[in-house]
């Protein structure tokens, strides 16, 4: 893994906070299958673009853009997306590329991967 994001990503990949786990389901398989879902759907990072949807976020109005670097994408309409700037990643959702929206997920990435 050269690139320095995935790098980032996966050291964040041990941080398990806001995940929430059900009453009965073994935490560490389901924590463990979220990470490896995300490596599965790992992709060479690009610049992605989403419209702010409620709730929207405490930094970015909603009906704004908002941007970062996809990390991880999968055909379901998950896409992760790091955000430089807010050293934070973010879940945007929608089948098409062009017209995403960011409805107030961001955290670790194994929260954003199972909002």
């Amino acid at each position: 893994m050269s690139d320095p994001l995935l790098t980032k990503l996966e050291v964040a990949l041990g941080d398990t906070s806001g995940v929430f786990i059900s009453a009965g389901v073994d935490a560490q398989a389901y924590l463990s299958g979220l990470a490896a879902d995300i490596r599965e759907h790992t992709c060479i990072p690009f610049p992605l673009t989403a419209t702010v949807m409620p709730p929207g976020f405490p930094d970015v109005a909603v009906g704004n853009a908002i941007s970062g670097q996809c990390i991880a994408h999968n055909s379901s309409g998950y896409w992760l997306v790091y955000r430089p700037e807010q050293d934070q990643f973010y879940c945007f959702w929608g089948t098409d590329q062009s017209k995403l929206g960011a409805h107030g997920v961001f955290g670790s990435p194994l929260y954003c991967w199972s909002a």
